[in-house]
């Protein structure tokens, strides 16, 4: 049934007028006709009586009226429907994220995308840089938020938020003494991760020569691990304040901060550039970065605000592909 048609029909019944609806729907009263006679013999049903100067409803047009608001009004709301999920961001978008920014980054990405985008799906994948970094090269991530990330073609790097390293020890009541200012690296235990991990490539690069005489005593890899074994108080090692706040505010750890050298550390968000950017990624690239911007100038970015610099907002990109 032509919707055209049935929304004529429904004015000119509730006018019982051709000439009255010709007038309200700005349509030459013979192409109303046109359309009823059309209607009609769809349904093969006659819908009005002529008698003179009136017009009436048949029985089929009595019941065809009745139903036609209904129908119409379904048929808007349809259309009202697939225009706003037109402009509706949906879908999901898979973020790798590195152990060192999964405890803060991953609820804050999960809250924010429900508020804003709450038709966009959050898919997490943790990992260390290296294998996370891969999979975004092999286009199995759609973002990527690791640290220190090597510079690599077809990659486009976002750089978010910048922390200074720290020099982390036990708690008190335990074998070693907790950290304090002045301690020599070379001095200590240290619990590290291997040389070609991503942060003990970055600690060894600004040590320089000085990494040669450091006492690795125990070689680590994992994150969670590395901090069971310095809070056991059988080492100490280099990590971002954020990564040990709650750690340090409870007393299980302690933490100075290491002035000579500075030891820089960037969190980044990477993508893929050699492809169109599809909306849904933008959008929750866009809600990472404002987030992370917004934690560090309201200061509740863990750790010292004076130990991290926010990066300015970068200019916007034209939206591509939903």
């Amino acid at each position: 049934m032509d919707l055209r048609s049935l929304r004529y029909f429904v004015y000119i019944a509730e006018a019982r007028s051709f000439s009255r609806a010709s007038t309200l729907l700005r349509i030459a009263q013979p192409a109303l006709s046109r359309q009823i006679r059309k209607l009609e013999t769809e349904l093969n049903a006659e819908l009005f009586l002529r008698t003179g100067r009136h017009l009436e409803l048949t029985e089929a047009g009595s019941m065809l009226l009745q139903r036609a608001h209904f129908l119409l009004q379904q048929a808007q709301q349809a259309a009202d429907d697939i225009r706003s999920q037109a402009h509706q961001i949906s879908g999901t978008v898979t973020i790798g994220l590195s152990p060192a920014s999964y405890e803060m980054i991953a609820p804050l990405a999960i809250a924010a995308c429900a508020t804003r985008h709450p038709h966009i799906r959050i898919n997490l994948v943790e990992g260390f840089s290296a294998f996370i970094y891969d999979k975004l090269l092999q286009h199995e991530l759609d973002l990527c938020l690791l640290h220190n990330p090597p510079a690599q073609q077809g990659i486009e790097f976002m750089p978010l938020v910048t922390e200074q390293m720290y020099l982390i020890g036990p708690g008190k009541n335990v074998g070693l003494l907790p950290v304090k200012a002045g301690m020599k690296l070379e001095s200590l235990p240290l619990v590290l991760p291997n040389a070609t991990h991503g942060m003990r490539l970055v600690i060894d690069q600004a040590l320089g020569s000085r990494s040669d005489k450091l006492n690795i005593a125990v070689q680590v890899d994992g994150f969670i691990t590395t901090k069971a074994v310095v809070a056991a108080g059988l080492g100490y090692t280099i990590l971002p304040l954020s990564a040990v706040s709650h750690e340090v505010a409870s007393g299980r750890l302690s933490a100075t901060r290491l002035r000579r050298p500075e030891i820089p550390w960037t969190l980044t968000l990477a993508w893929n550039s050699g492809r169109r950017t599809i909306r849904r990624v933008e959008a929750v690239r866009t809600v990472i970065f404002e987030e992370i911007r917004r934690l560090g100038q309201s200061r509740h970015w863990p750790g010292s605000a004076a130990t991290i610099h926010v990066q300015k907002a970068p200019a916007q990109e034209s939206t591509g592909q939903r």
